[in-house]
Protein backbone atom coordinates (compact mmCIF):
# COMPACT_ATOMS: atom_id res chain seq x y z
CA UNK A 1 0.00 0.00 0.00
CA UNK A 2 1.52 3.62 -1.13
CA UNK A 3 1.95 5.46 2.09
CA UNK A 4 2.92 8.53 0.04
CA UNK A 5 0.14 11.15 -1.15
CA UNK A 6 -1.51 10.81 -4.49
CA UNK A 7 -1.21 14.81 -4.99
CA UNK A 8 0.65 17.28 -2.88
CA UNK A 9 -0.23 21.21 -2.44
CA UNK A 10 1.04 23.64 -4.82
CA UNK A 11 1.98 25.67 -2.75
CA UNK A 12 4.35 23.41 -0.83
CA UNK A 13 5.69 21.86 -4.42
CA UNK A 14 6.45 25.80 -5.21
CA UNK A 15 8.41 26.77 -1.98
CA UNK A 16 10.48 23.49 -2.81
CA UNK A 17 11.44 24.85 -6.31
CA UNK A 18 12.30 28.66 -4.73
CA UNK A 19 14.62 26.45 -2.64
CA UNK A 20 16.25 24.47 -5.06
CA UNK A 21 16.72 27.53 -7.01
CA UNK A 22 18.29 29.20 -4.41
CA UNK A 23 20.79 26.14 -4.29
CA UNK A 24 19.45 24.25 -1.00
CA UNK A 25 18.53 21.29 0.06
CA UNK A 26 14.99 19.68 -0.46
CA UNK A 27 13.97 16.53 1.32
CA UNK A 28 10.67 14.19 -0.39
CA UNK A 29 9.08 10.80 -0.05
CA UNK A 30 9.49 8.54 -2.99
CA UNK A 31 8.13 4.95 -4.17
CA UNK A 32 11.19 3.29 -2.31
CA UNK A 33 13.33 5.65 0.47
CA UNK A 34 12.80 9.03 1.38
CA UNK A 35 15.09 11.11 -0.60
CA UNK A 36 17.08 14.71 -0.48
CA UNK A 37 16.83 16.38 -3.63
CA UNK A 38 18.96 19.65 -5.29
CA UNK A 39 19.83 21.15 -8.71
CA UNK A 40 22.92 18.62 -10.21
CA UNK A 41 24.33 21.80 -12.00
CA UNK A 42 24.53 24.05 -9.16
CA UNK A 43 28.17 23.78 -7.36
CA UNK A 44 26.51 25.19 -4.04
CA UNK A 45 23.82 23.21 -3.76
CA UNK A 46 25.55 19.82 -4.93
CA UNK A 47 28.82 20.87 -2.36
CA UNK A 48 26.05 21.30 0.58
CA UNK A 49 24.53 18.25 -0.36
CA UNK A 50 27.94 16.01 -0.12
CA UNK A 51 28.59 17.59 3.25
CA UNK A 52 25.24 16.97 4.74
CA UNK A 53 25.59 13.29 3.85
CA UNK A 54 29.04 12.64 4.49
CA UNK A 55 29.87 11.49 1.07
CA UNK A 56 32.65 11.07 -1.10
CA UNK A 57 32.51 13.37 -4.21
CA UNK A 58 33.86 10.35 -5.69
CA UNK A 59 30.83 7.99 -5.34
CA UNK A 60 28.13 10.13 -7.85
CA UNK A 61 24.38 10.55 -7.07
CA UNK A 62 21.73 9.56 -8.72
CA UNK A 63 19.91 12.00 -10.97
CA UNK A 64 15.47 11.66 -11.45
CA UNK A 65 13.99 13.05 -14.52
CA UNK A 66 10.97 14.00 -15.49
CA UNK A 67 10.94 12.25 -18.11
CA UNK A 68 12.92 10.34 -20.92
CA UNK A 69 12.97 13.55 -23.42
CA UNK A 70 15.36 14.90 -20.44
CA UNK A 71 18.00 12.23 -20.95
CA UNK A 72 19.74 14.04 -23.59
CA UNK A 73 21.24 16.79 -21.04
CA UNK A 74 22.75 14.47 -18.85
CA UNK A 75 23.54 10.99 -20.84
CA UNK A 76 25.14 9.93 -24.42
CA UNK A 77 22.02 8.21 -26.61
CA UNK A 78 21.35 5.05 -24.58
CA UNK A 79 21.71 1.49 -26.05
CA UNK A 80 19.11 -0.61 -27.68
CA UNK A 81 18.87 -3.08 -24.15
CA UNK A 82 19.31 0.42 -21.93
CA UNK A 83 15.84 1.58 -24.08
CA UNK A 84 14.38 -1.57 -23.52
CA UNK A 85 14.74 -1.42 -19.70
CA UNK A 86 13.54 1.72 -19.65
CA UNK A 87 10.17 0.93 -21.89
CA UNK A 88 9.42 -2.05 -19.63
CA UNK A 89 10.40 -0.13 -15.78
CA UNK A 90 9.87 3.39 -16.09
CA UNK A 91 8.73 5.36 -14.67
CA UNK A 92 9.56 3.22 -11.41
CA UNK A 93 12.35 1.71 -8.97
CA UNK A 94 14.81 1.23 -11.90
CA UNK A 95 18.03 3.32 -11.59
CA UNK A 96 20.35 2.88 -14.77
CA UNK A 97 23.92 3.37 -14.64
CA UNK A 98 24.98 5.06 -18.54
CA UNK A 99 27.39 7.11 -20.42
CA UNK A 100 27.66 10.45 -19.05
CA UNK A 101 27.90 13.54 -21.01
CA UNK A 102 31.24 14.88 -20.87
CA UNK A 103 30.13 18.18 -19.69
CA UNK A 104 28.25 17.08 -16.74
CA UNK A 105 29.86 18.14 -13.32
CA UNK A 106 32.09 15.54 -11.86
CA UNK A 107 30.69 16.12 -8.38
CA UNK A 108 27.40 14.52 -10.05
CA UNK A 109 28.74 11.79 -11.99
CA UNK A 110 31.73 10.88 -9.34
CA UNK A 111 34.43 11.33 -11.87
CA UNK A 112 33.60 8.41 -13.83
CA UNK A 113 32.29 8.81 -17.06
CA UNK A 114 29.06 7.21 -15.72
CA UNK A 115 25.67 8.36 -14.25
CA UNK A 116 22.78 7.04 -12.19
CA UNK A 117 19.41 7.90 -13.94
CA UNK A 118 16.23 7.29 -12.98
CA UNK A 119 12.33 8.52 -13.80
CA UNK A 120 9.97 7.99 -10.73
CA UNK A 121 7.15 6.76 -10.43
CA UNK A 122 5.82 8.64 -7.58
CA UNK A 123 3.27 11.03 -7.75
CA UNK A 124 4.71 13.74 -5.67
CA UNK A 125 8.34 13.28 -7.38
CA UNK A 126 6.51 13.70 -10.81
CA UNK A 127 4.86 16.70 -9.77
CA UNK A 128 7.91 18.46 -8.31
CA UNK A 129 10.53 17.18 -10.98
CA UNK A 130 7.41 19.00 -13.47
CA UNK A 131 6.81 22.20 -11.70
CA UNK A 132 11.16 22.72 -11.72
CA UNK A 133 11.13 21.71 -15.22
CA UNK A 134 14.40 19.69 -15.33
CA UNK A 135 16.30 17.03 -13.64
CA UNK A 136 17.20 16.63 -9.88
CA UNK A 137 19.70 14.76 -7.97
CA UNK A 138 18.24 12.22 -5.54
CA UNK A 139 19.80 10.40 -2.81
CA UNK A 140 18.50 8.79 0.12
CA UNK A 141 17.61 10.71 3.18
CA UNK A 142 20.01 9.51 5.93
CA UNK A 143 23.76 10.10 6.67
CA UNK A 144 26.21 7.90 5.07
CA UNK A 145 25.72 4.65 6.69
CA UNK A 146 23.01 4.99 8.64
CA UNK A 147 19.84 3.38 6.94
CA UNK A 148 17.08 5.49 4.93
CA UNK A 149 14.68 7.73 6.75
CA UNK A 150 11.22 7.05 5.63
CA UNK A 151 9.26 10.01 7.06
CA UNK A 152 9.77 13.89 7.60
CA UNK A 153 10.03 13.55 11.21
CA UNK A 154 13.28 11.30 10.41
CA UNK A 155 14.39 14.10 8.20
CA UNK A 156 14.14 16.57 10.67
CA UNK A 157 15.87 14.49 13.34
CA UNK A 158 18.70 13.69 11.55
CA UNK A 159 19.37 17.54 10.07
CA UNK A 160 16.35 19.81 11.55
CA UNK A 161 16.67 23.57 9.61
CA UNK A 162 19.74 22.18 7.48
CA UNK A 163 16.83 21.10 4.97
CA UNK A 164 15.00 23.96 3.50
CA UNK A 165 12.15 22.40 2.18
CA UNK A 166 10.55 18.83 3.58
CA UNK A 167 7.66 17.80 1.54
CA UNK A 168 4.95 15.86 3.44
CA UNK A 169 4.51 12.15 3.74
CA UNK A 170 6.17 8.68 4.28
CA UNK A 171 7.47 5.58 2.17
CA UNK A 172 5.98 2.12 2.01
CA UNK A 173 7.32 0.56 5.02
CA UNK A 174 8.42 -2.73 2.98
CA UNK A 175 9.74 -0.46 0.24
CA UNK A 176 13.10 -1.21 -0.33
CA UNK A 177 15.87 1.31 -2.60
CA UNK A 178 15.65 0.86 -6.60
CA UNK A 179 17.53 -1.64 -8.34
CA UNK A 180 20.80 -0.41 -9.99
CA UNK A 181 21.91 -1.78 -13.02
CA UNK A 182 24.90 -0.75 -15.72
CA UNK A 183 24.36 -0.78 -18.72
CA UNK A 184 27.38 -1.12 -21.45
CA UNK A 185 26.68 -2.15 -24.71
CA UNK A 186 24.58 -5.28 -24.41
CA UNK A 187 25.78 -6.22 -20.58
CA UNK A 188 24.40 -5.59 -17.34
CA UNK A 189 25.86 -5.56 -14.62
CA UNK A 190 24.07 -5.67 -11.37
CA UNK A 191 25.75 -2.61 -9.11
CA UNK A 192 22.72 -3.21 -5.87
CA UNK A 193 19.66 -5.38 -5.36
CA UNK A 194 16.40 -3.23 -4.89
CA UNK A 195 12.82 -3.17 -5.98
CA UNK A 196 12.61 -4.43 -8.89
CA UNK A 197 13.28 -8.27 -8.85
CA UNK A 198 16.54 -10.34 -10.78
CA UNK A 199 13.76 -12.42 -12.58
CA UNK A 200 11.92 -9.37 -13.80
CA UNK A 201 15.30 -7.64 -15.49
CA UNK A 202 16.71 -10.21 -16.16
CA UNK A 203 13.74 -11.36 -18.39
CA UNK A 204 14.47 -8.58 -20.32
CA UNK A 205 18.16 -8.56 -20.69
CA UNK A 206 17.43 -11.98 -21.58
CA UNK A 207 20.65 -13.34 -19.57
CA UNK A 208 19.87 -16.30 -16.95
CA UNK A 209 20.35 -15.33 -13.03
CA UNK A 210 24.10 -15.61 -11.72
CA UNK A 211 25.37 -14.64 -15.67
CA UNK A 212 25.99 -10.88 -16.91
Amino acid sequence: MRAYPETVAQADVQRAVLALAAGQVIAHPTETVFGLAADPFHPVAVQHLLCLKGRLASKGFIVLIPDRQGLDRLILPPVPLARRLMDHFWPGPLTLVLPARPDLPAEVTGGGGWLAVRQSSSPLVAALLHAWQGPLISTSANPTGQPPARSAVEVHRHWGAAIAVVLAGATPVEAQPSTLLQVEGERVQLLRAGAVAEEAWRAVVGSPPGQS
